[in-house]
């Protein structure tokens, strides 16, 4: 299958050199481009460097049979692997080498050069002809140097290298997926959530999503989205609820609960959309205030105190007027002196 990895340029680089190392307890990819565009640029708002997305191929059965399944779990376009995964899964090496040219031509401000130039393809043919060699020993800053300006000499001739930024290693025992856990140091707490999360029974599913709130962790919105699919209903209630206090959310992805025959799981999506659908949000408290059953409207109703109450006016009456005592008395504490009638 074809994945998605959103990441900077600068990292982009290392992944190309160690693989994708689990630094958060996995390693994320997504069969949405666009959601790994998001990913991309939102970590390079935190660094200096531009977004990159790497696009790769993926056997995800073949990974699971090897790995094992709580160390591969995937749903909902997201999968997650908790162990290395090598280079060789990297499709669109070419366009990282171009922009890894460019970046040494111009800086972190550029024009990349396109993955397509004659020069670009034949630099990335003799990277990943080195790889596939087994080759003992990194491309040395020399050598490429040398490729550089052989294949590429209107963008070298008379440009001064510094050979640091020519290291582009690839590792060659790295050609199959890491078996053992990385060598990095991994928090204990969040080694116990991540392991929770992959265990059979569901009340530890729950506790470890918990405890990955309680770790405020990085992924927290990624795993959230990986149990919405959960074989227990109550997992992907747990899910959901902890997603409205997520700081991100994807409505494409809860759309479908909104409208589960479970009034729990239909109450906690529509909360969900309530507080991620930034263009329609009205419609989802709208929707959720209107439904037959009370706990639905109870959990949308929760979400009340992030509406402006004097532009929302007919969905806080919704709740002023509802029969639910608990949802009118929240509504009531919203509104006083905001020029609401008395609803009692």
């Amino acid at each position: 299958m074809k994945f998605y990895h959103g990441t900077t340029l600068r990292s982009a680089i290392r992944i190309a050199d160690m693989g994708f190392l689990p630094r958060k307890g996995a390693v994320w990819f997504t069969t949405s481009k666009n959601r790994a565009q998001r990913r991309a640029k939102q970590k390079a708002r935190k660094t200096a460097s531009p977004p990159f997305v790497f696009v790769c191929e993926i056997n995800v059965r073949e990974l699971s049979n090897r790995l094992g399944k709580h160390l591969v779990m995937r749903s909902r376009g997201f999968l997650a692997v908790r162990r290395r995964v090598p280079p060789t899964v990297i499709l669109n090496s070419s366009e990282l080498i171009a922009r890894w040219v460019s970046q040494i031509l111009h800086g972190e401000s550029y024009e990349s050069i396109s993955p397509d130039h004659p020069g670009i393809n034949r630099l990335s043919r003799w990277v990943e002809t080195r790889m596939n060699a087994g080759t003992a020993r990194a491309i040395r800053p020399k050598e490429l140097s040398q490729k550089l300006q052989q294949w590429l000499p209107n963008f070298f001739r008379g440009v001064k290298i510094v050979p640091r930024e020519l290291r582009f290693d690839y590792s060659p025992e790295l050609v199959e997926f890491e078996t053992e856990p990385s060598l990095e140091t991994t928090d204990t707490r969040e080694e116990n959530a991540l392991n929770a999360l992959a265990d059979p029974k569901p009340q530890r599913r729950i506790r470890g999503l918990e405890l990955l709130v309680q770790l405020e962790h990085e992924d927290l919105y990624e795993w959230c989205t990986l149990l919405l699919s959960d074989e227990s209903v109550e997992v992907r209630i747990a899910a959901l609820q902890t997603l409205v206090h997520c700081d991100e959310g994807d409505s494409q992805v809860i759309l479908p609960l909104a409208e589960s025959q479970n009034k729990r799981v239909r109450g906690a999506a529509i909360a969900a959309l309530a507080k991620h659908s930034t263009e329609d949000a009205s419609h989802w408290f709208e929707r959720g205030l209107k439904d037959r059953e009370p706990c639905v409207r109870l959990e949308t109703a929760a979400l009340l105190s992030t509406l402006d109450a004097t532009e929302h006016r007919g969905i806080f009456e919704l709740a002023l007027y509802d029969p639910n005592p608990e949802i009118k008395r929240l509504a009531e504490k919203l509104t006083t002196g905001k020029g609401y009638a008395d609803a009692r």
